[in-house]
């Protein structure tokens, strides 16, 4: 390691050739320190929620204060600045955050950690390597170097400027040591709205010079965007609507595809926006060709679905009622992925009861108009949808079964969803078996893979799931247009997925 120099920020040496551009620093001299505190002491006496013109020894910032209080940087002593560049050396070197975690936690004083990070972040690119590289760090020293970092924000003692430079974009973020989710976690964790906003717009407009094509630092984008407060969530995802399509077109498509929890973090955020917008609703659709075997993006996107269904539903209604094309092919898939395809996933069981309920309330919902005649378009429409939602979950079925080759996994997924049904749709009738507050789980499962054997040739009538439900509607007009509804969408499934 070589020797570390007083007066002007160290040169720390790339570790490998990835993090070449781990540039040499090009800042004047560090100031003074008595000059630097006296500074700090000036400049942040800015009443609660003004924004502080002032960053010490560069150029002048927009920060915007939070609630908590910023507190400026003081000067360290020689034994502490010595430490302190010790300490980053060593977390560079070893591609190990705790060096500088630990000379945090032994300098709890926020002055302090704010100088700390005002030296370390003088270093460029290699401020953001250090804290790209937590994953061996417990969630306590994770959160510490967020408050570190938001803190040194709030205070000027980290600009802007510095901050963009910290994120290395020598090269492709997917390349081995290069994901920047860490950073990303790092970001997040400060709540910061101006600071998590700053950071992915940086990690962004790398995406786009390299073609609009880098799945790790998509990846890093969605896991820092998760940080923000969903007032200002919405307004970046209005604000950046092409950089945001980069993202999810990149998103758990690496190799980190399976067990990235970045999607899964963005859609419990967008979730969060309430009520949802234009932009949520689109994210959650978009999203929704990108939830492949990954467990956390599969539980977010039902979550999501549980909270804001008759939004996201309404969002893909043509004029009729009914869900349009795109929206029949969304939602075909969006139920293999989550009812009938491995791998399960945490709040699995009650994301089944809000389908299955959602079903009843549709129902109950035409009930009432069993006598109209003719029935309101009112009505019509709500059986058109309901039509829809009843031929996507076939559409999903069939896709686990012909396009995933799942269909054990499909027949177990139809079954779970039957009887999870029992308590709410008791008097269910299950074609050719009895009502449903009858039948066992095997029972259920014997009728789905008989119907699935017996009628191996007529895809569309091999599980008479939306029979079930049809012979509920009383009134004849109302089930000539579910039942056309439903056909469509099962029609309209979509294909080609593995």
């Amino acid at each position: 390691m070589s020797t570390i120099q007083r007066g002007v920020p160290k040169r720390v040496e790339p570790r490998t050739a990835e993090r070449a551009e781990a540039q040499s620093v090009t800042k004047p001299a560090v100031r003074d320190s008595a000059v630097r505190a006296e500074l700090a002491k000036d400049a942040f006496q800015a009443k609660p929620g003004a924004r502080s013109a002032v960053k010490l020894g560069a150029e002048t910032a927009g920060v915007q204060a939070t609630q908590t209080t910023a507190v400026a940087p003081t000067a360290l002593t020689e034994s502490e600045k010595k430490a302190a560049q010790q300490a980053i050396a060593n977390s560079y070197d070893g591609r190990d955050a705790s060096y500088v975690s630990d000379w945090l936690k032994n300098n709890p004083d926020p002055a302090k950690q704010a100088a700390f990070m005002d030296l370390m972040f003088q270093y460029g690119s290699v401020a953001g390597g250090i804290l790209d590289d937590v994953q061996r760090l417990p969630d306590a020293d994770r959160a510490r170097l967020s408050r570190a970092l938001d803190n040194a924000y709030r205070s000027g003692a980290v600009s802007p400027g510095e901050l963009q430079e910290a994120v290395a974009s020598a090269h492709r973020g997917e390349l081995p040591g290069e994901t920047h989710e860490g950073l990303a976690s790092i970001v997040a964790g400060t709540g910061n709205a101006d600071l998590i906003e700053t950071y992915a717009k940086k990690e962004m407009e790398i995406i786009r010079a390299d073609g609009g094509y880098d799945q790790q630092r998509s990846s890093a984008v969605a896991t820092a965007l998760a940080g923000m407060p969903p007032d200002r969530l919405q307004t970046f995802l209005a604000e950046n609507q092409a950089g945001m399509a980069d993202v999810l077109k990149n998103i758990n498509a690496g190799m980190d595809s399976s067990y990235s929890p970045a999607l899964g973090k963005l859609l419990d955020a967008a979730g969060r926006i309430n009520p949802p917008t234009a932009e949520s609703l689109k994210l959650f659709s978009d999203s929704i060709d990108k939830l492949g075997e990954n467990r956390e993006s599969r539980a977010a996107a039902a979550r999501f679905f549980t909270q804001h269904g008759d939004a996201v539903l309404a969002s893909m209604q043509d004029s009729a009622g009914s869900l349009n094309l795109d929206g029949q092919k969304k939602m075909s898939e969006f139920f293999t992925r989550t009812l009938f395809s491995p791998p399960d996933f945490p709040g699995q069981d009650a994301f089944r009861q809000n389908v299955m309920s959602r079903l009843e309330s549709m129902g109950a919902g035409l009930a009432e108009h069993a006598t109209e005649n003719p029935p309101s378009q009112g009505a019509k429409r709500d059986a058109r949808l309901m039509g829809s939602l009843v031929g996507a979950l076939e559409g999903g079925f069939q896709v686990a079964v012909d396009e995933l080759n799942k269909r054990n996994d499909a027949v177990k997924g139809m079954v779970d969803l039957l009887f999870s049904a029992k308590q709410f749709l008791p008097d269910l009738p299950i074609p050719g078996a009895g009502k449903l507050k009858d039948l066992t789980i095997d029972q259920l499962q014997r009728w789905v893979t008989s119907s699935l054997q017996e009628n191996a040739q007529s895809p569309a009538e091999a599980i008479p799931f939306h029979r079930a439900f049809g012979e509920q509607i009383a009134n004849p007009d109302l089930r000539t247009d579910y039942d056309a509804a439903r056909a469509d969408a099962f029609v309209n499934r979509q294909r080609g997925l593995s």
